[in-house]
């Protein structure tokens, strides 16, 4: 807690040694000395260490290196013997779809095994020839024209082919000759042979029929399988021929590879192994390539050791200083602050974190729990709101403790109200404020009073006004209608000599009357609409305007309003026009006709020649209702302003229209209730256009006040 002094709850005020006072006076020199000596005695152990254990590191680097360097190359050779075996099993798969044709059709035509060849020759540019020996004479071979020299060819006549021939039949495996010397320009190359035997209808091996040759110039080869043509950081080599694998000699690269304690690769054949040996280009390195610059960089971190100690020493001089001035601004906050660590128990917190929770305050000490101080809070009475659900109110305190995102207000004993502010930081360890917002909480509540009771105010008033007005306009009724008075209804019943006389005075008296009168009904027209729109407004605010939806055409409405209009529309020239057809909508009836009445109520007002058309269109699941007209239009920077509450385009004592400046206010609020929008496009000088959206069908709920 923060003293008086400004002391921090947990803290201890930090002890100065006597040396950070040097600098000053003639004692300084003295203490650095001494201090400089005993901290060289505690650093020539440590750079004996640091040299011991750079040694180490440069042994442990050394292995590691080299290790590093095996393991890449067996990922790199495990890569290049699996391109090896993919290219010959890729070739040997080629035989076994031309084996499958010739079981189908052992006496198949020149057409169809060139077809067959031509296919496989195609995509594989090291396959020099595809020969097919039944009975081992050389019946076919693929392309003719280069290697017609082989037809006919017998292999019996040749013994070195035919042991190799022999094997395979005698095995039955596809074996792989070579490196040879090939008789098709005297180039080296590789002969992958496959017997051909014919099956028995119960699928067992049957009659030899002869055997399938594949020959493929071995530089192609290499050049496919990865061996040759571009750079090489390993070097490689093969041995085995003929598929011997380790016992064979070495028949690609430098034989001296597999002298240098190569790192070794079987490459399986279909019959036999080849083996793989390989190492880094230009043998195996025996140290990392970086050992002399880690050896100067011990020395030089040896010889840094003395001035990184120094700088040690004043950091945590600064690191003290720095704790004390940041534990001094804390309890220098006006504001309760506190942290928790992230087991959520308290590390610290200042003095005025302490004088708002005047109920626990004696258990507010470093080590407390979050949730201790919460539950023994709520026993002692410190939140009124978990009065009565106790457990309940815990279990959501906690909750917003541990989210720590968001503000939480908060009252407690003695009536006051507090904002907590908390935010989890990277360790998990919570940082939180208390602010004392009682006065604004006042505040606020005085103005949510405030707005109610306009709201209410409002709301008497229409209804005051309206009784009074209603018996006005009556009157105004009466006075305006010679035929509602029984007494000139007796005069004008009555028969005598001077009676036209007496009937032509009573009648211009009564013409006068009734003219006036009329403008008594005009003016309280007005002021009974004014009084529907603050009364309207009034349900608005409070929420009590209720919403009564159905299902009903819109054409009904719209032709009803514009028949209300039409008398004024034709005092001033104006056309009235209906684009609207057989649309179906959900509104409220009443409300719906009482934005339309709004909408071009004001569009006939502030239009002086021209138009005024109603139309509407699907759009989706709505139907979007425009009024357009031909008036003055209304500025870009107004058209938001319109639809606020008493407000006008014009709000001058001397504007050209009368209102409450609550018609399109209403309207918007209205639209938004029926789950639609407004929206206004004007040009000055041009027109406007007002469009709501109507939902087109029914949704859950039939009726709805304003929330």
């Amino acid at each position: 807690m923060v003293s008086g002094t400004g002391k921090v709850a947990g803290e201890e005020s930090a002890r100065r040694d006597p040396r950070d006072e040097g600098g000053k006076g003639g004692g300084s020199l003295l203490g650095w000395l001494a201090a400089a000596r005993g901290y060289a005695f505690a650093l020539v152990p440590l750079a004996a260490l640091l040299v011991v254990a750079g040694t180490y590191l440069d042994t442990v680097r050394t292995r590691a290196y080299m290790a590093e360097i095996r393991a890449d190359l067996a990922d790199r050779m495990d890569a290049q013997r699996a391109r090896i075996e993919g290219r010959v099993t890729g070739l040997s798969l080629m035989l076994r779809g031309l084996e499958a044709a010739i079981e189908s059709d052992p006496e198949l035509s020149q057409a169809r095994y060139a077809a067959l060849a031509r296919n496989m020759i195609r995509d594989n540019p090291e396959i020099l020839n595809i020969a097919a020996a039944p009975g081992l004479v050389v019946k076919y071979v693929y392309p003719t024209k280069p290697n017609a020299a082989v037809l006919g060819f017998n292999y019996r006549t040749d013994p070195a082919q035919l042991r190799s021939v022999a094997a395979a039949r005698k095995t039955g495996q596809t074996i792989m000759a070579g490196p040879l010397r090939l008789l098709q320009g005297g180039r080296e190359g590789y002969i992958i042979r496959m017997p051909v035997f014919l099956h028995t209808d119960s699928g067992a091996r049957g009659q030899f029929w002869g055997v399938l040759s594949l020959v493929i110039d071995a530089q192609t080869f290499y050049l496919r399988a990865g061996l040759v043509g571009r750079e090489q950081s390993i070097t490689y080599a093969m041995r085995g021929p003929g598929g011997t694998g380790a016992k064979g000699p070495v028949f690609w690269g430098d034989p001296r590879i597999f002298d240098d304690h190569p790192m070794l690769q079987e490459i399986t054949l279909p019959y036999g192994s080849w083996q793989l040996g390989a190492t880094p280009a230009g043998g195996w390195p025996t140290s990392a390539p970086d050992a002399f610059w880690v050896r100067l960089a011990m020395l030089v971190a040896g010889l840094f050791v003395l001035g990184s100690a120094w700088l040690v020493l004043y950091l945590m001089r600064r690191h003290r200083s720095a704790r004390e001035q940041l534990l001094r601004a804390i309890g220098a906050i006006d504001d309760g602050f506190a942290l928790f660590d992230a087991d959520d128990r308290l590390v610290m917190c200042n003095d005025r974190y302490r004088s708002l929770y005047t109920v626990s305050s004696d258990l507010i000490r470093p080590g407390v729990g979050f949730e201790e101080l919460v539950r023994e809070g709520v026993r002692r009475g410190q939140y009124p709101a978990a009065v009565g659900r106790e457990e309940e109110w815990i279990a959501e305190r906690m909750a917003a403790h541990r989210r720590a995102d968001t503000m939480v207000e908060q009252q407690i004993e003695d009536g006051r109200w507090l904002r907590i502010s908390e935010r989890r930081m990277s360790d998990g360890s919570t940082v939180g404020f208390r602010v004392d917002v009682t006065e604004m909480k006042l505040a606020k509540d005085a103005a949510e009073e405030a707005n109610r009771a306009k709201a209410d105010f409002l709301s008497v008033l229409s209804h005051e006004l309206r009784t009074p007005l209603t018996v006005i306009l009556g009157f105004a009724r009466f006075l305006s209608d010679r035929k509602s008075s029984a007494v000139l209804r007796k005069m004008d019943a009555a028969d005598g000599p001077d009676s036209g006389a007496t009937t032509d005075v009573f009648d211009s008296y009564i013409e006068e009357v009734g003219a006036r009168a009329g403008k008594i009904e005009t003016a309280g027209n007005h002021l009974l609409m004014l009084i529907n729109d603050l009364l309207d407004f009034s349900k608005i605010e409070a929420g009590k305007l209720q919403m009564s939806r159905e299902m009903l055409p819109l054409s009904e409405l719209v032709v009803d309003v514009l028949d209300q209009f039409g008398t004024q529309a034709e005092e001033k020239g104006l056309v009235l026009t209906s684009l609207v057809g057989d649309e179906q909508i959900y509104a409220d009836p009443i409300r719906l006709r009482q934005v339309l009445l709004n909408l071009v109520g004001n569009a006939i007002k502030f239009t002086d020649e021209g138009s005024i058309t109603i139309s509407a269109r699907q759009q989706g699941d709505r139907i979007a209702v425009s009024v357009e007209d031909t008036g003055c239009g209304i500025p870009a920077e107004m058209t938001e302003r319109v639809f606020r509450e008493f407000q006008q385009v014009d709000n001058s004592s001397t504007r050209r229209a009368g209102g409450t400046g609550l018609g399109l206010a209403i309207v918007r609020r209205i639209v938004e209730l029926h789950g639609g929008e407004v929206t206004l496009q004007s040009l000055p000088g041009k027109g406007s256009t007002f469009s709501f959206t109507i939902p087109v069908r029914s949704q859950a709920g039939a009726s709805r006040s304003v929330a």
